[in-house]
């Protein structure tokens, strides 16, 4: 790939990480809007911290070379679980539509970065 394609997968991924990693911290913290929906939807109080530790522990899998790819997919497959509760519980459409997109971009961060992963989709 390109550098300047490398360089736009740069910017992506800390834009990515900037957002996931805001989410992380709201998740461990336990901040008034994730309990507030923890409860709406009748999950255990430790829920909201395990999934900001699996998010935590996805992200950094994601920055590291070795485990680029791994963590690329653990990122889209926790962002699938976020769009399976949104549209379960009946959230407006745009917090499917953010998911969904956010995932988009982890893959556009990763994918002119690492060719292992593209040779993964493309082999």
């Amino acid at each position: 790939m390109s550098t300047n394609a490398q360089r736009a997968g740069w910017v992506i991924t800390a834009l990515v990480t900037l957002f996931l990693g805001f989410d992380i911290v709201t998740h461990l913290l336990r901040v008034g809007p994730v309990t507030d929906f923890n409860d709406k939807i009748g999950a255990p109080d430790w829920f909201p911290v395990v999934c900001g530790a699996v998010l935590g522990l996805s992200l950094i899998a994601y920055h590291l070379p070795a485990t680029r790819a791994m963590g690329t997919v653990l990122i889209t497959a926790y962002l699938g679980g976020a769009v399976t509760v949104n549209l379960v519980f009946g959230q407006p459409a745009f917090n499917t539509v953010f998911a969904i997109a956010t995932a988009v971009l982890v893959w556009a961060g990763a994918w002119p970065r690492d060719e292992r992963l593209r040779g993964l989709v493309t082999a």
